[in-house]
């Protein structure tokens, strides 16, 4: 529970630092944001392997591409380039060899995190997902809708687990599956839609039987606390009693 607090904190002010970047950035900057997006898109073009078994795969810069939010599950995470330990243990990653996200027709990005990871929410919940549910990227390019059309499972040995295609923008978002064996990779695919609005819709508080285990623990651990006080006065009272 306490390290599941201290990661959301400092998801929470990491995601908090980019949003405010992004809210508060003059036109020059934001152009200067978008060339940076696009140099790191040069990066990309590369064999695309399983992020959970290429332990070698290093991250391209200090600076999140985006934050991702899917209001379904209540996740929203700020999305770094490559998928280094370091990356996956906190936020979520951009597969390498897949495209930067700036939602341009004949791209395909593939973001990934993991499920199940201890002290983290990340993307535990991403099989909740189905199809015609929507998530949101937000960077220097602005704010990118998705549909999701596609649920898939495949082996982590998968050649291409992403393809592009020339008429549409699309986001696979990937973890391991099944939950705690890992066996497979879940592919959850959207394409671009035009945004609905200009601000992301509300997260709704999704119920799991971990968050009501982890409130159990919590309620347990404070019940004994206040057993063990009780506990403590009363032999203490006693024992003033037996002085006198």
């Amino acid at each position: 529970m306490v390290s599941n607090y201290y990661t959301s904190l400092r998801q929470q002010g990491t995601l908090n630092e980019y949003k405010t970047s992004l809210q508060y950035a003059s036109k020059k900057k934001l152009k200067e944001a978008q060339q940076s997006l696009l140099k790191q898109q040069t990066y990309q073009q590369q064999t695309v392997n399983d992020p959970f078994g290429d332990h070698s795969s290093t991250a391209y810069g200090t600076d999140p591409l985006a934050f991702i939010s899917i209001p379904a599950i209540d996740v929203e995470l700020p999305v770094f380039p490559g998928t280094s330990d370091k990356t996956l243990n906190r936020y979520a990653g951009l597969v390498q060899g897949t495209d930067v996200p700036i939602g341009k027709k004949n791209q395909h990005s593939l973001i990934t995190a993991h499920r199940g990871l201890p002290g983290a929410q990340l993307f535990t919940d991403l099989p909740r997902l189905e199809v015609g549910d929507k998530f949101y990227l937000k960077n220097a390019y602005g704010l990118m809708t998705y549909e999701v059309d596609n649920i898939k499972t495949i082996k982590p040995t998968t050649a291409n687990p992403v393809q592009r295609d020339p008429q549409t923008n699309q986001v696979t978002l990937m973890t391991c599956t099944p939950y705690m064996i890992n066996t497979h990779r879940l592919l959850v695919t959207g394409h671009r839609i035009p945004n609905e609005s200009k601000s992301i819709p509300k997260a709704h508080f999704v119920w799991d039987w971990y968050k009501i285990l982890m409130v159990a623990l919590g309620v347990a651990v404070v019940a004994y606390l206040i057993y063990r006080l009780i506990r403590y006065f009363r032999n203490r009272k006693g024992g003033d009693s037996d002085e006198i």
